[in-house]
């Protein structure tokens, strides 16, 4: 009787087991942060429909050297056309912040200068977009006429 009872209790042991690890796993991907691009995507209406940039990219069309940033999302329209772009760098500090800015501005005027003449619904977008920094934070969003997700983008920063 007393091997019946042993060999029970470790059969419930052994069955509860899955439940146990099943309840540590979700405990351990709540702790787990989310990524700036995930946050970006959660907090920016159609960020999942644009294209996620390298950061050979980041380098190669805007000059921002990814070395130089404590994290960044670069997300682009994948046809280039409507001019949809947004760009969130975390510089590692106050010289590389304002390096960002100055690049980021470089790349809007060229863009604008680009476009003028003939695209002009990414030109409007273009000409409403705007260069934000917040400390360590430089975005640059272009969208379409009336969005903000700098605004968007920098509340969540100070969350």
């Amino acid at each position: 009787m007393k091997k019946l009872t042993a060999i029970l209790m470790t059969l419930c042991l052994l069955a509860a087991l899955p439940a146990f690890a099943a309840a540590e796993t979700e405990a351990e991907e709540a702790e787990t942060p989310a990524t700036l691009l995930d946050l970006v995507r959660e907090k920016i209406e159609d960020a999942a429909d644009l294209v996620v940039m390298t950061e050979d990219d980041l380098f190669d069309i805007i000059g921002i050297d990814p070395a130089d940033c404590e994290d960044f999302v670069y997300l682009a329209a994948e046809d280039a056309l409507s001019g949809r772009e947004l760009v969130v760098v975390i510089a590692k500090d106050e010289e590389t912040a304002a390096l960002a800015e100055e690049m980021l501005q470089h790349y809007l005027e060229s863009r604008m200068r680009e476009t003028r003449n003939y695209l002009p619904d990414a030109y409007q977008a273009l000409s409403e977009a705007k260069v934000v920094r917040e400390g360590l934070c430089v975005i640059l969003s272009v969208a379409a006429p009336g969005e903000n997700d700098a605004d968007v983008l920098l509340k969540l920063s100070e969350e």
